[in-house]
């Protein structure tokens, strides 16, 4: 035993380098696949993140867009396509309406150069509302505004009737609608909505690229579908490229 325990010898100096310097190779190599593959799965996570917040800010203005022209007559919905980052379209948003007491075929509801309308019910109007009047018999259209205080049963309106407004067989009563004037527009990384020239931000997002309207029509009154392409990026890593996300919308009452 005393001659085993004499021959037996410890590690020397270099070994003990040798081993210490491949323990830190191999100890880097663990943190750098780590690291790799932390990044990887980090990238994966915002990626996803990013498309999930696509796809529901691409439907939810969807939503909106179809509210173009809704509870107007054909053709007073979008109003203007000038520019590809905006659209701007007339709404009856809260759904204010009403109608001139029925008549016989042949009677006139409204004179050309009437100053009031005499209706059902004008309760749920007020002054300074924009209003759309319309003959659903023969098509005939105007704007006007509610000019003073309704009485329940009659509107004030702002200009005089252009037209008379007869009833037919087909329809014997003209329609009073209330509308919003609504724009839909890209504002650096958000995307706002203003109603009557009052402004709301409807989403706030880094990721926010890009924002395009497109149309079916040269003319806004014609229009009848709206695409709509959006843009997103990594805003922590912006050489990874855009996601793309697109929709076309068929307009619920609009084109003449």
């Amino acid at each position: 035993m005393k001659s085993l325990f004499k021959s037996t010898k410890g590690a020397s100096l270099i070994e003990i380098l040798i081993g210490a310097t491949l323990g830190v190779m191999v100890l880097g190599v663990v943190i750098f696949m780590f690291v790799k593959e932390d990044k990887v799965i980090s990238k994966e996570s915002d990626d996803t993140d990013i498309r999930a917040k696509g796809r529901h800010l691409i439907k939810f203005l969807a939503e909106e867009v179809r509210m173009a022209g809704f509870g107007l007559p054909p053709g007073m919905g979008v109003t203007d396509i000038s520019a590809a980052d905006s659209v701007t379209f007339r709404s009856n948003l809260f759904d204010v309406r009403t109608t001139t007491p029925p008549g016989s075929a042949g009677t006139i509801a409204i004179t050309s150069g009437s100053n009031s309308i005499a209706v059902v019910d004008a309760s749920e109007f007020s002054n300074g509302d924009n209003i759309v009047i319309y003959d659903p018999s023969f098509r005939v259209s105007e704007l006007n505004t509610v000019s003073g205080s309704p009485t329940s049963t009659s509107l004030p309106i702002g200009t005089a009737a252009g037209s008379d407004f007869t009833y037919s067989k087909n329809s014997k009563l003209v329609t009073v609608n209330k509308y919003n004037t609504v724009i839909l527009f890209q504002d650096g990384a958000a995307i706002k909505k203003s109603i009557d020239g009052v402004v709301s931000t409807l989403i706030s997002d880094p990721s926010i690229s890009s924002l395009e309207f497109t149309y079916d029509a040269g003319n806004a009154a014609d229009v009848t579908k709206i695409g709509i392409a959006l843009e997103m990026v990594d805003p922590n890593d912006t050489t990874e490229g855009v996601i793309d996300f697109e929709s076309d919308i068929a307009l619920r009452n609009s084109g003449a």
